[in-house]
């Protein structure tokens, strides 16, 4: 058997492993996708996961020569990689071919990792066995601040659908300055002149909250045909994004106004979880808000928060609780005091708006109410 030796420095492998696994399944019954499948090559190990619609890679530097092979308990050394630092040396020892054919149980490999005075030996898998990352053909790059994008992401994604037979609205969606995220009773979006992409494309929540992985360095952002790639040369995440034609935000959100208010986020947020307490059934059950007061009334009793408003609405309109709250904790996480509210008719949406970001919420019919 011959022996293949390589070093990495084990806090930046640890870091590495760490990101990769975020897009590794806990569960799969292809045992090899919950698992890392590592690549020495020149002067970088290259550490690779997929559940075959998200992969996510990153590359750190490395010395020796030249294997692959997929870990097996990727997890369990993640968790002892906390006791190594400096360098960690990689020993792989690639089995002798066998005699017939390999069963599945066969492995073809085995590792050794020493680090300090801590050393451990384990099989590994066939590189073999792992996917082909699948061709990229990217039609627009766009240059994009994954902090910013992240914290947009965050602040958006309560609003996506969790529709499997609606997968665009299961993603987000870029287009011009915005991206947005709807399911059909609430909507949000978040706009920002720094990515104003030149035709819209969805990508899918899980590309999204891998966005940290690249700890606020600039990197590139490729689309087109069924993939999109973030890429800064040493972090790659590609996601398999849905074809098809999602909503149009604008058509669903109202032109014309026949209030407008500054409400307090707090106050309005608070008033909302105060009466949240007396809520039985947050689906059937409708805040009724007239004349600036917030109430509910069903079989257990009646119930009221007055708003901080400089004039009372004129509106009586009625919708559910839990989305507002939802809304407004949009406008929180930018730390905002105040928020612009719209209104049009009792039948028509709610906006929130801080002419950056905008959430609409359906309205909730109060003959409904218990």
């Amino acid at each position: 058997m011959t022996e293949i030796k390589s070093v990495v420095n084990a806090k930046e492998f640890q870091r590495a492993l760490e990101k990769m696994l975020k897009a590794a399944p806990k569960k799969s019954r292809l045992a090899f996708l919950q698992e890392t499948h590592i690549c020495f090559a020149g002067d970088a190990c290259t550490l690779t996961c997929t559940d075959l619609e998200l992969w996510c890679q990153v590359v750190i530097p490395a010395q020796g020569g030249q294997c692959s092979f997929i870990l097996n308990d990727s997890r369990k050394l993640l968790s002892v990689c906390k006791y190594f630092s400096g360098d960690m040396e990689f020993s792989y020892q690639e089995d002798d071919p066998p005699e017939t054919f390999p069963s599945k149980e066969d492995l073809d490999g085995s590792l050794t990792l020493r680090c300090g005075n801590r050393e451990l030996h384990q099989r590994v898998s066939t590189a073999g066995l792992f996917p082909v990352m699948p061709a990229l053909e990217p039609e627009h790059i766009y240059t994009v601040d994954p902090t910013s994008l992240s914290k947009r992401f965050e602040r958006i994604k309560y609003a996506l659908s969790n529709n499997a037979s609606r997968p665009c609205d299961q993603c987000v969606q870029f287009f011009d300055n915005r991206i947005g995220a709807v399911d059909g009773y609430r909507l949000a979006l978040s706009r920002d002149d720094s990515l104003c992409v030149d035709e819209p494309f969805f990508i899918p929540p899980t590309a999204m909250k891998l966005l940290p992985a690249f700890e606020g360095e600039e990197c590139q952002l490729s689309v087109g045909g069924c993939h999109a790639v973030f890429d800064n040369g040493s972090i790659r995440v590609i996601a398999r994004v849905p074809n098809g034609g999602g909503l149009n935000f604008d058509s669903a959100i109202p032109k014309e106004y026949t209030e407008e208010h500054t409400v307090d986020i707090t106050d309005f947020a608070d008033s909302l979880r105060y009466l949240d307490q007396f809520i039985f059934n947050r689906d059937r059950e409708a805040v009724r808000l007239d004349g600036g007061v917030l109430s509910i009334k069903n079989v257990k009793g009646e119930y009221s928060s007055k708003l901080k408003l400089a004039e009372p609405p004129k509106i009586v309109i009625g919708f559910k609780a839990y989305y507002m709250l939802d809304g407004l904790k949009q406008f929180q996480a930018k730390k905002l005091d105040t928020v612009t509210m719209q209104m049009s008719a009792p039948n028509a949406p709610i906006v929130l708006t801080d002419q950056e970001d905008l959430a609409l919420v359906l309205p909730y019919h109060l003959k409904k109410a218990a």
